[in-house]
């Protein structure tokens, strides 16, 4: 992070960085002073961002911004999708879709952007979500999709520890978030607030920006040992199975 005794500017690129959670996580670097570099679909609102339209899903896409990308002091992948259909009423799209962007999407983001890591010996977070181990229902994609991730985390922390590339790799998996895709299953009718609340032990939701504060901690701060690990940020929905 420092050359000498000069600190040079400190650089993140946050995919998703447009909504939710990565916008939390992107205004959370840049109150801290770093250089935030944004991917979407679209760009956001903040232009204090460098915005970047990129669809991660997109292989030669990912390619093409990632060469344009400085050397990454961080990159937080917080890109994703879920859909509320029945797996008996699921189409192929439906599949294909969700798994294009929350996982492969995730792939391509960490194959990438690989070299800019490395270079900076940065840190790489992607985040998955409690539904990697307590599935629900009607989310089937997003919840293999996020257990996949969980898995290519670890992959990664083991193959880029192993060659001594000097990145650390880690996950946050956070609970039930208050962002358009929570509500999106309430606003369906799919489950009550009250009911949705009931499986976390501690009743509450988890804002995006106690997500954020927890990634920007972890990546800036002291956390030489935080490697290959799946961090539940859930106020104890994991610890409960995330029963009612």
């Amino acid at each position: 992070m420092f050359v000498g005794t000069i600190p040079h500017e400190r650089a993140a690129l946050v995919t998703g960085a447009g909504s939710g959670i990565g916008k939390a996580v992107a205004e959370r670097f840049l109150d801290d002073g770093w250089r935030v570099i944004g991917w979407d679909v679209q760009t956001g609102d903040d232009e204090r961002v460098e915005w970047r339209v990129v669809d991660i899903s997109d292989w030669d896409a990912v390619a093409e911004a990632a060469a344009a990308a400085p050397p990454l002091d961080a990159v937080v992948n917080c890109a994703a999708i879920a859909h509320l259909t029945p797996i008996n009423e699921m189409s192929r799209d439906d599949w294909d879709r969700t798994l294009a962007i929350n996982l492969n999407g995730a792939f391509y983001v960490s194959r990438w952007l690989y070299p800019q890591l490395k270079e900076a010996q940065g840190v790489l977070v992607h985040i998955a979500s409690v539904n990697s181990k307590n599935t629900t229902r009607f989310r089937s994609p997003y919840n293999a999709s996020k257990a996949g991730l969980v898995a290519l985390t670890q992959a990664l922390a083991v193959e880029w520890g192993l060659e001594e590339s000097g990145i650390r790799v880690f996950a946050v998996s956070p609970g039930i978030t208050r962002t358009q895709q929570a509500w999106m299953r309430v606003e369906a009718g799919k489950i009550t607030e009250e009911a949705l609340l009931g499986r976390v032990p501690t009743h509450r939701w988890i804002e995006p920006q106690e997500v954020a504060n927890a990634v920007v901690a972890l990546v800036g701060g002291d956390f030489s040992a935080l490697h290959g690990a799946n961090v539940m940020l859930d106020a104890g929905y994991d610890a409960w199975g995330g029963h009612f």
